[in-house]
């Protein structure tokens, strides 16, 4: 187990194989005439669109199994900002918007993101993911540009010989074979604005290909970059809490309470909600993407071919910043006076009682803050795949080697002044907010008296290493300021090795069979570590005039002028250079003695602040490895049914895995953060996997598929962590929670059925069925034995069941010290650990698509068609076990015209409400649903000359929102703005 900054100088990448790929298939940057092939070249069709998408449509039509997919041609006059963007016009893949900073994840079929498998020509790779999501570790496509991939496949039913770990279906990112492609370059130079940001960003894509022997050696390579730019402008309501009942209710009139609710004809057990905590802010993300994929392929002999690809991307976001305003009426004292009815939400709470909500409020001496904070993300992903392939007549033997890293890497910190009510006495502030039921246009909130709450005082700074990250000022005894932030890192590195074996077979129906094995080793090293204000002198730094307008104030309006009611810049809200302010407080910092060792404390990177001590970054310190070894053999077979050819395959994949998993043992938070006690966990599991897939072409027009599997899908390390915690709960209580990274994955038996019929040449109507049963969810269970305790080295004490299930100790434990006695006789003791349950839920849905070109209309009317589709799921399960995030329909409408050199196309994604859980104080409490959203992007290209096209792409023409609730749509919990983004593009081909 390393200490938490032992990796920050560790190479991320053997940066010098990289290199030298990278500076071998540059060579292909020589002056030929460029393609954009794929292995369907042979489908001559000069209208982009058009060709684009009867292209995907053949490789639907010829595939295995039930796949859809984007062509490599489409990939770049898709309106699509990313590899995510992309893969939302796919039937049955939706987009999921929530995620920080253009993360891009989807889900497929009714399932999260984390069920969903990516690849690279077949093979799995390292992802460059921060996520602690329970269903898996979902790939960020945000990170990576579309234009370094040779066509997507998005391939819903499993074969024997494929990678498992995709419940919901494998994505699979295909690189160009260097022999496939002709000699050629292609530049493409662009610029796209993003209207909220105000910024104008560079694109630039080169592409070639050059045949150094021709049908013998042959490079390629594509290198795409470009400037991000990300502004999102958010007004949240965090949570609802309950109206005063006491006497910090004032009516409008003065009446009380009970006065107020009679009026109101409430019920006698009704619960009023009111706005409990705003949050209004702006984020702004700036930085650059670069990916580049690549491949050399040499014909040896006849009979052998070697390849090598690679694929790299890194979104380095180094400048973002978020800045909000931070009200909360909740707060002990607060003075509450509705301004409107109360209205009846439909929802009850845990004792049945009926809620109601209220809307508008007038507050005196609510909690009143500004934050600021700073962060850079850094999500790269590297990639080197080694192929080699033998054939003849009968046999065909190929292995590849695969050579993967990532990281991801978040630097963060944040300055926060609150102002509340305290003991002392009030802070006399005075606020009316207006929620707007749901229409944001009504929303508004105002202030009286915050002009007077001014920082130029002595502060003074909590001086502990396990300090909170809150430093208090003296005087006025109701001031005090946040100063925390983060540094977390993650590395994984997958090595894998895998050979293949087909021999050819001439015994009736039984084609070919296949058989393989594949080695796999997976690594996972996790560090992070808090900020704390320790040591830190605020006197003199932390001052007024240190103070500025939020950056809103220089750009577009906020939220686009939406949101008219908000309070800006003058009207309460301030903002701080982080940066600037951090530096000068780092630089105060004197002597610290954070420990009993003495030794110098760590410093969080970026901040240069002190380290918090003790738990604060328990679960997310850890060290895991997953050997993985899998055995398949598969029979393929071709024959004839009822007078009419049927292909198919059946085979078994057998999967045996072994985890080690380390993560420090944090107790009572005495733990030296500079030499932490690590324990580890060892699990292991294996799976036999069935799956056969058939399909009978009905006619020569209608095709039938039907096929079944059983896959699994590993769980988040992050989610399941490894960690073990022992420390005080409430007076008397002792909390105990076990590591529970040996849980097993999330398991699963599919049926897929779909019908195809392709009318005509380049359309097809498609209707495909499915179900899921999932079995092997987790969740925290609790216990009471000493068994299960000296399994992972706790001693307690000896613990007692009682009659009412309560578990107590004689507290006689290894614990205790001469400073403290942290376990008594008598406390209670709570044990959890996270384990498997016998929870199932299954996940069912359909998939109607319809694609079709009318060029068989007569001239204008031959340039028209378009793509119409339409998936819906739904979940069976337990509460316990129900899936969020998941919209039960969802649509998409494509429509194209190509006209000689001109051609145009929009299209509109929609999703209906799904419901989100709430992760973290900054997305708020409590589960919420997002509303039903529909957007329309376009892209249009014009031929100028046959070398030179010129292109244009809007995103989200109707500047639609993202907007949460809860309970009832009346009742808001989040809007976010993005803006339109414009790209104009320029391409040259040689």
């Amino acid at each position: 187990m390393k200490s938490p900054t032992s990796n920050l100088s560790k190479p991320l990448f053997r940066r010098s194989v990289l290199s030298t790929v990278i500076a071998l298939t540059a060579i292909s940057a020589s002056a030929q005439e460029a393609t954009q092939d794929t292995n369907l070249e042979e489908v001559v069709v000069t209208a982009q669109f058009q060709r684009n998408l009867e292209n995907a449509l053949d490789v639907k039509r010829n595939a295995s199994t039930i796949v859809d997919g984007i062509s490599a041609d489409d990939i770049g006059t898709l309106p699509a900002l990313d590899m995510g963007e992309a893969l939302q016009a796919v039937a049955g893949v939706q987009l999921n918007r929530e995620g920080e900073r253009r993360e891009s994840s989807i889900n497929l079929r009714g399932l999260p993101s984390g069920f969903v498998l990516t690849t690279a020509n077949g093979q799995t790779f390292s992802n460059p993911t921060r996520s602690d999501k329970v269903f898996g570790a979902p790939n960020p496509f945000g990170a990576y540009d579309p234009a370094v991939f040779n066509g997507i496949d998005v391939i819903k039913t499993q074969t024997a010989a494929m990678q498992e770990g995709g419940i919901a279906g494998t994505v699979d990112q295909k690189l160009a074979k260097a022999l496939d492609k002709k000699d050629g370059l292609a530049i493409s130079v662009g610029a796209r604005s993003e209207e909220l940001a105000d910024a104008l960003d560079k694109e630039f894509v080169i592409s070639g290909s050059k045949h150094l022997i021709e049908d013998t050696l042959a490079i390629t390579a594509t290198l795409a970059t470009s400037d991000q730019t990300f502004r999102r402008d958010t007004i949240k309501i965090n949570r609802y809490d309950n109206l005063p009942t006491n006497g910090n209710f004032v009516g409008a009139d003065g009446e009380d309470y009970a006065t107020w609710a009679a009026a109101n004809n409430l019920p006698a057990n009704a619960v009023v909600k009111m706005p409990g905590e705003l949050r209004q802010g702006s984020e702004i993300n700036s930085g650059s993407r670069t990916s580049f994929s690549g491949g050399i392929e040499f014909q040896a002999t006849d009979e052998l071919k070697l390849g090598l690809n690679t694929v790299y991307t890194s979104r380095d976001m180094d400048d973002n910043g978020q800045q909000e305003l931070d009200i909360r009426p909740r707060q002990s004292g607060v003075k509450v006076t509705p301004l409107t009815a109360p209205f009846a939400t439909g929802a009850v709470d845990s004792n049945d009682n009926p809620l109601y909500s209220v809307s508008d409020i007038r507050t005196t001496n609510s909690s009143y803050a500004y934050t600021s904070r700073v962060f850079d993300i850094l999500e790269e992903s590297q990639a080197v795949l080694l192929d080699a392939e033998w054939t003849n007549d009968v046999w065909t033997l190929d292995g590849v080697a695969t050579f993967s890293s990532s990281t991801n890497e978040l630097n963060e910190i944040l300055i926060s002044p609150r102002f509340d009510r305290l003991a002392s006495g009030d802070n006399g502030i005075v606020n009316i907010f207006r929620t707007g039921q749901g229409n944001i246009g009504d929303f508004e909130t105002t202030f009286e008296n915050f002009d007077n709450l001014d920082l130029d005082q002595p502060w003074n700074v909590l001086d502990t290493v396990s300090g909170a990250g809150t430093v208090t000022q003296v005087n006025q005894g109701r001031l005090n300021t946040l100063i925390t932030g983060s540094w977390e890192k993650i590395d994984r590195n997958v090595t894998s090795f895998e050979a293949n074996a087909l021999r050819v077979l001439d015994s009736g129906p039984l084609e070919s069979v296949q058989f393989g094995f594949r080695q796999s080793q997976e690594e996972q090293n996790s560090d992070r570590l808090r900020s704390s204000p320790t040591g830190l002198v605020l006197d003199g730094v932390l001052t007024n005039d240190r103070r500025i307008d939020p950056a809103y104030a220089s750009e577009s309006a906020f939220f686009g002028g939406e949101a008219p009611g908000f309070a800006g810049a003058g009207e309460g809200w301030y903002a701080f250079d982080v940066n600037a302010l951090t530096r000068d407080l780092a630089a105060t910092i004197g002597t610290v003695n954070p420990a009993s060792t003495g030794e110098e404390p760590v410093r969080v990177p970026h901040s240069n602040l002190i380290a918090r001590g003790g738990q604060q970054s328990a679960g997310l310190i850890y060290d895991t490895t997953l050997d993985t070894s899998a055995l398949y053999a598969m029979a393929n077979l071709s024959f004839d049914a009822f007078n009419r050819p049927v292909t198919g395959n059946v085979g078994v994949r057998y999967v045996s895995s072994t985890q080690e998993a380390s993560a420090p043992f944090y107790a009572f938070g005495i733990t030296d953060i500079n030499n932490p006690e690590t324990k580890t966990v060892e699990s292991d599991y294996s799976f036999a996997l069935p799956s056969l897939n058939f399909a009978m072409d009905l006619s020569d027009d209608l095709k039938l598929r039907v096929g079944y599997g059983e896959s699994i899908s590993r769980p988040n390390i992050r989610a399941a962590t490894p960690s073990t915690r022992v420390d005080a709960g409430r007076e008397g209580e002792v909390n105990i929670v076990l590591p529970g990274a040996n849980v097993k994955p999330f398991s699963a038996k599919s049926y897929d059925m779909s019908l195809e019929w392709y009318n005509r040449e380049g359309s097809a109507v498609t209707l495909a069925v499915f179900k899921k049963d999932i079995n092997d969810f987790f969740q925290t269970a609790s216990f009471c034995s000493d068994q299960l305790l000296a399994e992972y080295g706790i001693d307690v004490g000896d613990i007692t069941q009682g009659s009412d299930d309560s578990c107590t100790t004689n507290g006689v434990d290894a614990y205790d010290s001469a400073d403290a006695n942290y376990i008594l006789a008598g406390d209670q003791v709570n044990i959890s650990q996270i384990r498997n349950s016998d929870a199932q839920i299954s996940v069912q849905g359909y998939e109607l698509s319809v694609q079709q070109n009318l060029n068989f209309l007569p001239y204008p009317w031959n340039g028209l068609g378009g793509v119409i589709n339409y998936s819906s799921t739904s979940q069976d399960s337990p509460l316990e076990a129900r899936i969020p995030g998941i919209s039960d329909d969802t649509y998409n409408v494509i429509a194209y015209y190509e006209q000689g050199p001109f051609g145009i196309r929009f299209a509109y994604n929609y999703r209906t409400e799904y419901e989100l859980e709430s992760v973290g104080t900054f997305n708020g409490e409590g589960n919420k649903n997002v509303k039903a959203a529909g957007r329309i992007d376009m892209s249009a290209y014009y031929n100028v000359t046959e070398d030179l096209t010129l292109s244009f792409k809007g995103y989200n023409l109707t500047e639609s929102l993202y907007e949460e609730y809860q309970d009832t749509e009346r009742q808001p919990r989040a809007n976010h703005f993005d803006g339109r983004v414009f790209v104009m593009q320029a391409k040259y081909t040689f």
